[in-house]
């Protein structure tokens, strides 16, 4: 039997909940084996747990209590057919270089049990992003992204 709506939310705020607890471990621990990472805008590869891990191990140490928060105003979207959930979002951070905050739209794909996410795709402001890291790789002396 397919993941019922219920389900759905459940594991999107557990993906929710997974992040905001900032450890590669737990970020990673709601993500099926499979699971693919997308960024968008833009053209980088999808990225997969390994890859994804890779990335976080030397972000986390650099941008601190990361949060992501859900905007009021926008309610998830949940096709239980696709078994997908859109989720509008915010994040806050601290970092050596100021505050970091970002907004970000993310369609994640739940697996078939609806216990996982076997698809991830982050629409962020890249060009901020990018523009953030740089300053902090400069700042910090470490390459990030």
């Amino acid at each position: 039997m397919p993941p019922s709506r219920s389900q759905l939310i459940a594991t999107a705020n557990a993906f929710i909940a997974a992040y905001n607890k900032w450890t590669v471990p737990d970020v990673l621990s709601i993500r099926s084996p499979s699971c693919k990472h997308h960024v968008l805008p833009g053209n980088n590869p999808p990225r997969n747990n390994q890859e994804f891990g890779e990335f976080l191990e030397g972000v986390i140490p650099v941008i601190r209590k990361f949060g992501m928060h859900f905007v009021d105003t926008t309610p998830m979207v949940v096709d239980v057919e696709a078994r997908r959930v859109v989720m509008h979002l915010t994040s806050t951070a601290e970092t050596d270089v100021g505050p970091y905050g970002n907004e970000y739209f993310f369609v994640i794909t739940v697996s078939e049990n609806g216990e996982r996410v076997d698809e991830i795709v982050e629409f962020l402001d890249t060009a901020y992003t990018a523009e953030f890291l740089g300053k902090l790789s400069r700042e910090t002396g470490q390459t990030l992204g």
